[in-house]
């Protein structure tokens, strides 16, 4: 099933190729950038080399221009990071000699050119792209894009006819999770059992090989924690003391699994970029199904009466959707959250680099009324025309108008044209 889903990024990376020497590809492991980089070498040749094999991680260690130098191009380097920092600067130097497009595809499991001098290294010759697991609107087939209709035809959601999902299909996504591996797994022992292994591998290889970390378990106590707090405010101080760490170690961690995909820090909303800066970020585990499965809860969990996970998750899967068709989007859009100190918030918001904002607030209940707009409307009357349209995403079928810019809309409008 995996296999025959149509990766919405795949456009970009064409493009991508035809713009940049080099191309960046980020992203989780086992969310598919392996399959992008064998579409994008059937379709433009080009030599695939993966670093997890041994022989040639060693012999770019141990000769990194040579190992850049005698293959055809585009040369495709699947995790890239296992290079080391020599590998990329005799990429650097490669496409220093020749100004020609599409020369290496480097594809990597962590944010490995988040240390300055590597990032300085191919500033100007590399476009970068994020490969997460797959979009619910990639596994619905849909080609309509929810963020590109929010901004270009906000009105258009407003619609008499209703959802197909409802409350428990929901819940079986959000348990499931999206990694293509999972998809084929009718078993909930079987993806409790890759999800562990999937999480211990990343600790014991990719986080230790980065950064020698000395006790591997505190990784994940703070993971276990970060899924217990996702779509919140991380409180360091708390969080230190639970786990009998410094708080400089907590947030070194924290990074730690940012840069390996398995959380997502969500920024504070603001129009003064100083108060973005020291104002505390929401935090999301990338996927639902690795939350769910850190706190022990499955789909009937999520329904039950009482569920303490239940509207936390709800937030993470709408925030995590929108975060990946933002890669995907035809312009530029960064998500954030806002909150006003005692009053109102909303649950993200995404901008546009023209300023023109939509906000977009997640309940996981089937009714909704006017209260649930409040944070929306603060930010409606703030920002006046920069204010495209404010939506509220529920659980219910029906999509229901709430005056000027406001919309309740089934979750599955994100996918559901």
């Amino acid at each position: 099933m995996a296999d025959l889903v149509a990766r919405r990024i795949a456009e970009h990376a064409v493009e991508f190729l035809d713009s940049f020497r080099v191309v960046i590809v980020n992203g989780p492991r086992q969310s598919g950038k392996t399959t992008l980089l064998q579409q994008l070498q059937a379709c433009r040749g080009g030599t695939y080399l993966t670093l997890d094999d041994v022989t040639l991680r060693a012999a770019a260690h141990a000769d990194p221009e040579v190992f850049v130098a005698n293959d055809a191009k585009p040369m495709l380097i699947d995790e890239i990071q296992r290079g080391g920092d020599d590998l990329v600067l005799a990429i650097k130097a490669a496409v220093d000699r020749s100004s020609s497009r599409g020369q290496f595809v480097l594809a990597g499991s962590t944010r490995f050119l988040g240390t300055p001098s590597l990032s300085e290294s191919l500033a100007g010759r590399a476009g970068v792209l994020e490969v997460w697991p797959f979009a619910q609107q990639e596994l619905s087939g849909s080609s309509t894009s929810f963020l590109t209709r929010a901004f270009e035809e906000p009105e258009s959601f407003r619609t008499t006819e209703q959802s197909e999902y409802g409350r428990s299909d929901y819940f079986q996504l959000i348990a499931r999770g999206f990694y293509p591996e999972l998809l084929t797994m009718r078993s909930e022992l079987a993806r409790g059992e890759w999800y562990s292994s999937y999480v211990q591998a990343i600790i014991d290889t990719d986080i230790r090989e980065m950064a020698k970390i000395e006790e591997p378990s505190n990784l994940h106590s703070l993971l276990r924690l970060a899924a217990a707090s996702t779509a919140q405010e991380l409180n360091l101080v708390k969080t230190a003391s639970d786990l009998g760490l410094h708080r400089t170690t907590v947030n070194r961690y924290l990074g730690l699994l940012e840069t390996v995909f398995l959380v997502r820090s969500l920024p504070a909303w603001s129009r003064n970029p100083h108060h973005r800066a020291v104002r505390r970020p929401k935090v999301h585990v990338t996927d639902t199904g690795l939350a769910a499965h850190l706190l022990a809860v499955d789909a009937e969990g999520l329904g039950a009466r009482v569920s303490p996970a239940r509207g936390p998750l709800v937030e993470t899967f709408i925030a995590n959707e929108l975060a990946k068709q933002a890669t995907w989007s035809p312009f530029r859009l960064n998500l954030y959250h806002w909150r006003v100190s005692q009053g109102p918030e909303v649950d993200v918001v995404v901008e546009r680099t023209n300023g023109r904002v939509v906000g977009i607030e997640a309940k996981a209940t089937d009714a909704v009324d006017l209260k649930d707009f409040k944070g929306l409307i603060e930010l409606r009357d703030s920002l006046g025309d920069q204010f495209v349209h404010g939506y509220v995403l529920h659980s219910g079928r029906r999509s229901l108008s709430f005056g000027d810019r406001l919309t309740a809309l089934p979750i599955s409008a994100m996918w559901d044209r």
